[in-house]
């Protein structure tokens, strides 16, 4: 059986799944000609886009700089990956202030076009995520050891605010599996206050599963 190496992409990569496909879904659940929906939808589309944008970032400024100094050049076709991404998401937002702007049959045609441009960001944003899941994984496999990456990961973690953490926890507790979102919450009682340690609980038991909650109260001491 293969060596289990740390994976810094996998977790995260499943929350960010998980927001593209529910985004897609409300998208087109929506019904434009209703205002309510309507602001409700694009408020999740632009939630939506700025947690891709963090993620974004957070791949700029703490992996691609470590990767670029073991092998030169090994993260430029990801840099331009990123430059599209967010010409791309642009895009999606400029449509949703026209969709903002606009009344009637010409609202609900607009949002037919945003559901249609947000699933064509879609399929071409999977394809950046399984290259980096793959070569870049395999990369910092092969030139960092798994605390190295562990470390790697919580200078991410410790870069975001911890109200934004929390945001962040609400879509990881509806997208990871018990073992993966305890591991969390026992690093979150180990590292920080109990009242931080209480609140993010408290986020993770209102986006799960109560059978899956339940494995995870286990499995995080509360009995």
């Amino acid at each position: 059986m293969a060596e289990q190496r740390f994976s810094i992409y996998r977790p995260i990569h499943k929350a960010i799944r998980h927001l593209l496909f529910s985004t897609s879904r409300q998208i087109g659940l929506a019904d434009f000609a209703d205002d309510a929906v309507t602001h409700e939808t694009l408020a999740i589309v632009d939630r939506t886009i700025s947690f891709l944008r963090e993620h974004r970032g957070h791949e700029d400024t703490f992996l691609h700089p470590v990767l670029e100094k073991k092998v030169p050049g090994i993260t430029a076709k990801f840099a331009e990956d990123h430059d599209e991404d967010d010409r791309l998401t642009t895009e999606i937002e400029q449509l949703g202030a026209q969709i903002r702007n606009a009344n009637g049959a010409r609202r609900v045609e607009l949002g037919v076009e945003v559901h249609e441009r947000f699933n064509a960001y879609i399929g071409i944003y999977l394809g950046h995520l399984y290259r980096e899941e793959t070569e870049l994984a395999q990369a910092l496999w092969d030139h960092f050891t798994d605390e190295e990456l562990i470390a790697l990961d919580a200078a991410i973690e410790g870069s975001v605010p911890p109200e934004r953490l929390g945001l962040w926890l609400a879509e990881m507790s509806a997208s990871y599996n018990p073992d993966e979102i305890s591991l969390l919450l026992n690093i979150v009682k180990a590292k920080a206050p109990p009242e931080v340690f209480q609140g993010m609980t408290q986020l993770a038991e209102n986006a799960m599963q109560p059978a899956m909650w339940a494995k995870v109260r286990t499995r995080i001491g509360l009995g």
